[in-house]
């Protein structure tokens, strides 16, 4: 856990440079949602600590088909039944035309573009080594294991259709060996001094501790003792000794039959604990041990832990989950100087990924590294960079990364934001005109006027409906469906009322209940629906006249300011 918060306490944000925006948004989408750089960061580092070494490559994808060599019919190598002999795959070709059996000729083609990225971290203990001393280069081999190779030689089809054709070449050879090519393995390791040869290997510094680590674990095996000798004691139950000598129940009582009824008793008590008991004599119980407390060394482990991690380079605080404020910035910064060769090989493994990603890609090399953790955690340095900032003395990019911001994908967010906030607003304004002119449109129609047009010679001051009729008159109904004002409501089959009065006071009550709100003009709609159903019925087909006029009206309004002809 201590190697773990280490490894994990340098791991910021992946920093890139010298590229276009467009550049880095793709190797960004690709370091954090196709490789997971963070993961293999982290795991990589682990690595390193456990072992003094990491031997990471990339697992180039390809696809496998199989193509028959007379008609050159080619299909998935998953997609075709064979059979796998000689080291050669054997099928039947499914052209009608063809029908050719036998050996088939095998194609692979890279699938980058289609199939992940990902990278194999291997296990040391498979890894061997040619390294020169002088010049320093570096041949990696690696020991393929023997159930590797006994499924390639049995035909397995999971392990024949993925596995590279070098390697299984290899395998076909019989090499104990299978050498990578330059610049594939990317090594880590754990440098040591230089008088102690380790051809091309690093060694771990629980190595260079090994004593401390070797007393930590002889003084847990013997708290392991203590912990199972002393914790729990050991219960003695003896007769109870009498007053005298023709008292005691040793000199008078049968041994066998007191050690049979004690332990009789305690079987019972262990099925039922709520049982009770009785003896025809008298006992005691003594406990014997439970001193583990005091004889465990849990000082000297404590005291030799501290030791240990020490002289590892890790903070006794930092394995606990804790820091000392008072010693906190001295500390942390020898802290991150003692590990600066981890931050080192964490940035050449993140730029040997860039290397090798755009070979494959055909992308731009980039140039990256991660974030200085001072950088990161460091609060004062924060609030002076947002300072230099706002006095224009350094780019808000500088200023806002310590934080995790990436300016550009901000400003853009930004811009969609007033984007979206200035069409919301110009729907709203388009709602409240069309609500304004409607609204005025009713008006002039309670009115008798048109949109544009003055009073008739000889028409009332106030206004008059078409044909004489009167205004509205203003408010709702009364209960019963007669309107407020005074207005009478014809009746059904009442005598003297003609088609003309039932037109003139549907034209009335329309206007009228166009200026209400929706709850209250349901209501008196069904009042007057119970009173008088004609009537209702002309009053629903006027209020729609009335709102295609309206809209009419309120389009040639439009035009007509739209092409300069003024308005209303």
């Amino acid at each position: 856990m201590a190697a773990q918060r280490v490894v994990r306490y340098f791991l910021t944000k992946v920093e890139l440079t010298d590229a276009s925006d467009d550049e880095k948004e793709k190797y960004e989408a690709f370091l954090e949602h196709d490789l997971k750089i963070m993961n293999i960061l982290a795991t990589a580092g682990d690595n390193r600590m456990a072992y003094g070494n990491e031997f990471a490559s990339f697992n180039v994808p390809f696809r496998r088909y199989l193509r028959c060599p007379k008609c050159h019919l080619e299909r998935p190598i998953s997609h075709v039944t064979y059979t796998w002999s000689q080291w050669e795959f054997h099928s039947e070709c499914k052209n009608d035309k063809c029908k050719y059996k036998g050996k088939f000729e095998r194609v692979d083609r890279r699938s980058v573009d289609v199939d992940p990225i990902r990278i194999v971290h291997w296990s040391p203990q498979e890894i061997r080594i040619l390294y020169h001393p002088v010049t320093g280069k570096i041949c990696y081999f690696w020991e393929i294991p023997g159930n590797f190779k006994y499924m390639i030689k049995t035909g397995n089809t999971f392990y024949l259709e993925n596995t590279a054709w070098e390697i299984i070449e290899a395998v076909k050879k019989d090499n104990h060996l299978f050498r990578f090519h330059d610049d594939v393995i990317y090594h880590m390791k754990d440098e040591t001094l230089a008088g102690v040869r380790t051809f091309g290997w690093g060694i771990p510094l629980i190595m260079a501790n090994f004593k401390i680590a070797w007393y930590i674990q002889v003084l847990r095996r013997y708290n392991e003792a203590i912990a199972l000798d002393y914790i729990i004691p050991f219960r003695v139950i003896t007769p109870a000794p009498g007053s005298s000598k023709e008292a005691d129940p040793v000199l008078h009582m049968n041994l066998n039959m007191f050690y049979g009824k004690v332990m009789a008793m305690f079987r019972q008590h262990r099925k039922d604990p709520t049982s009770i008991h009785a003896l025809p004599f008298s006992i005691k119980m003594e406990a014997l041990g439970a001193e583990g407390k005091e004889l465990a060394p849990n000082d000297l482990i404590d005291k030799a832990t501290d030791e240990f991690l020490s002289a590892q380079g890790v903070p006794a605080e930092l394995y606990r989950g804790t820091l000392q404020l008072n010693a906190m910035p001295t500390a942390l910064r020898l802290f991150e100087r003692t590990w600066t060769h981890l931050v080192s090989d964490f940035n050449g493994f993140i730029n040997w990924i860039f290397k090798k990603a755009s070979e494959l890609k055909n992308w731009e090399n980039l140039k990256g590294r991660l974030q200085p953790v001072t950088l990161a955690d460091n609060l004062e340095d924060k609030q002076i960079r947002l300072q230099l900032s706002a006095g224009q003395q350094i780019s808000r990019q500088t200023a806002l990364a310590p934080f995790g911001i990436n300016i550009r994908e901000e400003i853009k967010r930004m811009l969609q934001e007033e984007e979206y906030m200035q069409e919301e607003m110009a729907k709203y304004q388009e709602d409240q005109a069309q609500k304004q002119q409607l609204q005025q449109t009713f008006q002039m129609g309670a009115q008798g006027m048109q949109p544009g047009m003055q009073p008739q010679q000889g028409m009332p001051p106030g206004g008059g409906q078409p044909g004489g009729a009167s205004p509205p008159p203003q408010g709702g109904m009364q209960p019963g469906g007669m309107p407020q004002g005074g207005m009478q409501i014809p009746q059904a089959g009442q005598a003297g009322v003609t088609p003309e009065d039932l037109a003139t006071t549907a034209e009335q009550l329309a206007y009228q209940f166009l200026t209400m709100d929706y709850s209250t003009r349901r209501s008196q709609l069904l009042s007057l629906k119970k009173s008088n159903e004609t009537l209702h019925s002309i009053v629903i087909a006027k209020m729609q006249q009335i709102r295609q006029q309206a809209g009419s009206v309120g389009k040639q309004q439009v035009i007509s300011q739209m092409t300069g002809g003024g308005g209303q």
